[in-house]
C-alpha cells in the first residue's frame, strides 16, 4: 500500500491541530503537540501530547492515531462543525428557451388536470451540494458518503445530479445572502433521509402486487375449465378468496425488511449559482386552475422536481386537493395542509 496513503490520517491530524492554534513538531513516529486550553478540552486530551502513527501509543501522554481510532473520528466530527461551506458561480455558453411543454410531459404526470406553460424567463437562482456521510443499520451496518443536489430556492431534492455540466464555466464566489434563512435550511435537512430506502420498497411492491393480481386472473379464468368437480371449483375459490391475506402479509414482510434506521450527516456544502429558466405555468382542474412555477436547470437539462406542499418530499407525479394543493401520492388521500 502507497505510504502516503496510509500516513494521510497523520497529515490530515498535523493540519486540523495547526488551524485550531496547537504547536506541532514531527518526530520519526508521528508528532508532539503542544494544544490550546480549549482544544485540549473539545479533544480530550492533556495540553501537551505525543500522538504515533498507527495504535502503537503507550502512556497517558502517548495517543495513536489511524482510520477508525476514536481521536481521528473526534477531530473529523469538530472539522466538520460548524458546515463548512464554499460557494461559486457557474456560467453556461446557451441556455435552453424553448421546448418545456415536451419537457413537462415526459417528466411529470398531472393527475386529474392539464398543465400549460404561460410565460417563462431567465433567472438567477441558488443550487446546493450537500455531503452527507451516511450508517445505514438493519440486520447488517452500512456506512459511506452521499452528495445530495437540492434547488436551495424550492428545497427540491433532484436525482442524477452528481457530476456537473462539463459545459459550465466556474469560478469562485461568495456565499449568497440566502444561507441565512434558517426556514430553507430546516426544510432541506428534514428531507435528508426521507427517500432513502423508498424506491426499492415501491418498487419490490408494485412487483408483489402484479404477481398476486396476475395469478388471481389465471385462477379465475381456470375456474370456467370444462371437467373440473364441485369440490376443486371449491378450493380454488377459496384459495382465490385468501390472496388479499396473503399479499398483505407479503407487504408486512417486505415492509420489515426494508425498515432499517439510517443516520445522515451532513459533512460540507457547495452552494452554486447559475442561470436557470423559470416556468409560469396553469393546472387547469375543471373550470378552476392554479398558477404553478417550474425551474429549468442548464446543469441536469431538466427540470427540477415540485416539492409536495403537504409533506415537503420532492415529487414528479402531482394531485391537487379541493383546495388546490400540490400532494403527492400519500398526501392525496387527506390533505395535510387544509384537512380536506
Amino acid at each position: 500500500m502507497n505510504s502516503e496513503i496510509t500516513r494521510e490520517p497523520v497529515f490530515f491530524a498535523q493540519r486540523f491541530l495547526v488551524r485550531h492554534g496547537a504547536a506541532v513538531e514531527a518526530n520519526p513516529e508521528g508528532f508532539e503537540a503542544l494544544l490550546p486550553h480549549e482544544l485540549s478540552r473539545k479533544l480530550g486530551l492533556p495540553e501537551y501530547v505525543n500522538i504515533k502513527e498507527g495504535l502503537r501509543a503507550e502512556g497517558e501522554e502517548q495517543h495513536g492515531i489511524t482510520y477508525g481510532s476514536p481521536l481521528l473520528e473526534k477531530m473529523v466530527e469538530l472539522a466538520c462543525y460548524p458546515l463548512p461551506l464554499a460557494s461559486c458561480r457557474l456560467s453556461f455558453h446557451y441556455l435552453k428557451s424553448q421546448g418545456f411543454d415536451r419537457l413537462i410531459q415526459d417528466q411529470f404526470r398531472f393527475r386529474k388536470s392539464l398543465c400549460r406553460v404561460t410565460s417563462t424567463a431567465p433567472i438567477k437562482t441558488d443550487y446546493l451540494v450537500l455531503a452527507c456521510r451516511y450508517a445505514a443499520r438493519s440486520d447488517e451496518q452500512k456506512e459511506g458518503l452521499i452528495a445530495l443536489f437540492f434547488n436551495f430556492e424550492t428545497g427540491a431534492l433532484i436525482p442524477r445530479a452528481s457530476n456537473l455540466s462539463s459545459t459550465a464555466v466556474m469560478e469562485a464566489a461568495p456565499l449568497p445572502e440566502s444561507v441565512r434563512t434558517a426556514a430553507r435550511w430546516e426544510r432541506i435537512l428534514r428531507g435528508i433521509a426521507r427517500d432513502s430506502m423508498n424506491r426499492r420498497l415501491n418498487r419490490d411492491v408494485n412487483n408483489l402486487e402484479e404477481y398476486y393480481e396476475n395469478l388471481k386472473k389465471e385462477m379465475e379464468l381456470s375456474l370456467g375449465r370444462a371437467g373440473l368437480s364441485d369440490r376443486l371449483v371449491q378450493d380454488r375459490k377459496e384459495k382465490i378468496a385468501l390472496i388479499p391475506d396473503e399479499l398483505a402479509k407479503k407487504k408486512e414482510d417486505l415492509l420489515k425488511k426494508y425498515s432499517i434506521r439510517i443516520k445522515i450527516t451532513p459533512c460540507a456544502g457547495l452552494f452554486m449559482r447559475m442561470p436557470a429558466v423559470k416556468i409560469l405555468c396553469e393546472a387547469h382542474m375543471g373550470r378552476e386552475k392554479k398558477p404553478i412555477s417550474l425551474t429549468y436547470s442548464p446543469v441536469t437539462k431538466s427540470l427540477d422536481p415540485v416539492v409536495c406542499e403537504g409533506c415537503g418530499r420532492s415529487i414528479t407525479s402531482i394531485s391537487f386537493c379541493p383546495r388546490h394543493h400540490a400532494l403527492c401520492s400519500r398526501c392525496q388521500e387527506k390533505c395535510p395542509v387544509c384537512k380536506v
